[in-house]
């Protein structure tokens, strides 16, 4: 699936689209990450020159709250998600759905 909303192409594989990504949205501390939809390459702020992670390639989690990365407990984010981030300045509207 693809992200609704990215910030980025991905600077590391060239392929993929980093796309906003909340976890953690089935406890009391969801949180944003910004997630290549092709390498899985893993920032945890709106900015893809700040330094990222690659989760384990046979047990993808997340860097903060190791919930599985692709599992119930994380989903491409809404628009109101990157505003309840306050990430909405950081989206790339020409890569980005509607």
């Amino acid at each position: 699936m693809t992200p609704h909303y990215s910030v980025s192409q991905c600077p590391l594989c060239g392929n993929g689209l980093c796309g906003i990504r909340m976890c953690g949205i089935h406890s009391d501390a969801p949180h944003g990450l910004v997630v290549c939809d092709e390498c899985e390459a893993i920032w945890q702020e709106p900015d893809t020159a700040t330094e990222h992670v690659y989760p384990d390639a046979e047990n993808a989690r997340c860097p903060i709250c190791e919930a599985a990365l692709w599992g119930p407990h994380s989903r491409w984010a809404s628009r109101e998600d990157c505003r309840v981030l306050g990430w909405e300045a950081a989206i790339d509207e020409d890569l980005s759905g509607p």
